[in-house]
């Protein structure tokens, strides 16, 4: 692009940067409010999906701050419902209890290669993300189905990974979906091998 030639052009050119700024953290305030999730403790996985509500005159104060006198941006935030996921941890010991005691279905949502390397004995596999270059893709909605066509929503399920991270991610889609009967392994396989416990 061709540099601003006199003053006029160059504050056109500053207001047009700073309307895409106000554009920009817009979005991510509205992404914020949509999307604030926290974790409440180790024993109990606890999301909490938290309304913020839209305030037209913060946007206005933010623009002022910004120097523009008219704002031609359109704000639409809606309110998220208060929805709250809950699901047990236990250490792999205690799952395996509830494996043989209780009937509950160890589920490995690690990769398929990860599960025929080794995994816990009796696992079933459906993954939960998929591997790329950039790191674990979540594939949030075709994890779901997939359990959704092998297993019903008071199902009793143990959720493991590798490590707990992805055991997480996973616990949350299914309760968000209905699974009441949801106990994730806080250490996933590792913990699992380390402690012994049978691996095929």
């Amino acid at each position: 692009p061709r540099p601003p030639r006199n003053k006029s052009q160059l504050r056109r050119a500053q207001t047009t940067m700073m309307k895409l700024q106000l554009v920009i953290l817009a979005a991510m305030m509205a992404c914020s409010a949509a999307f604030s999730v926290s974790l409440s403790s180790t024993a109990t996985g606890s999301f909490l999906r938290t309304p913020i509500p839209c305030a037209k005159k913060e946007w206005r104060a933010a623009g002022a701050a910004m120097g523009l006198r008219r704002q031609r941006l359109t704000l639409r935030c809606a309110n998220v419902a208060m929805q709250e996921v809950t699901w047990d941890k236990k250490s792999p010991e205690e799952a395996q209890a509830l494996i043989n005691d209780q009937d509950y279905t160890y589920v490995d949502v690690r990769t398929s290669e990860e599960f025929a390397n080794a995994h816990p004995e009796g696992a079933v596999n459906v993954q939960a993300f998929a591997p790329t270059p950039d790191g674990p893709m979540p594939m949030a909605s075709t994890f779901v189905k997939l359990m959704e066509t092998n297993f019903d929503k008071d199902a009793k399920l143990v959720i493991g990974c590798q490590s707990g991270k992805r055991s997480t991610a996973a616990c949350m889609w299914l309760s968000q979906a209905g699974y009441s009967n949801l106990v994730e392994v806080e250490t996933g396989f590792s913990g699992w091998s380390g402690a012994g416990l049978p691996v095929e």
